[in-house]
């Protein structure tokens, strides 16, 4: 099994020629973006979800390969692949925040936080193998008040491409 070490090394050579090493792709040049995607967002108001709701992030910080759309909430697949996605979330003081990732239409996980007398946070994570055109996204699950604010954001939903596959 290769350590990460040496794997980070190959990294730094700077005309390595594309390799398989086990289930490790060396990519052809080290600033080839052409199957970097990556994104992260963020929730700078209040949201009141209801269910099925899709949690809009509004804030965003990084879509490399244009996944990500702010309007809709909704991640879709530029690049098939496994990908890793986070998402966080804080309630409003006294409040039930509860939130369930999809992909497609197909629930995947969730993260519940509930206080009655502070705020509460919760956070979970997935790794996924995506097809191109695949969507994932938040929502909202039962009636949740989402905290967020322009100076603190404490919601947000990021995720990227671990590993692209042959289509």
């Amino acid at each position: 099994m290769m350590s990460f070490a040496v794997v980070a090394c190959l990294f730094l050579v700077a005309e390595v020629t594309a390799a398989n090493i086990g289930d490790v792709v060396i990519p052809h040049k080290r600033h080839d973006t052409g199957h970097f995607v990556a994104f992260s967002a963020g929730r700078t108001t209040n949201l009141n979800l209801n269910k099925d709701d899709v949690v809009i992030y509004d804030k965003v910080w990084s879509n490399a390969g244009n996944g990500y759309d702010n309007t809709t909430g909704v991640f879709t697949c530029p690049v098939a692949g496994v990908y890793s996605f986070m998402y966080h979330g804080l309630s409003e003081s006294a409040g039930t925040m509860s939130l369930d990732v999809y992909k497609n239409n197909d629930y995947q996980i969730s993260a519940y936080a509930h206080n009655t007398a502070d705020y509460a946070a919760a956070s979970n994570a997935l790794t996924v193998s995506l097809a191109v055109g695949d969507r994932v996204y938040v929502k909202g699950h039962g009636s949740s008040i989402l905290y967020g604010r322009t100076d603190e954001v404490y919601s947000s939903f990021s995720g990227f491409l671990l590993l692209p596959t042959e289509q």
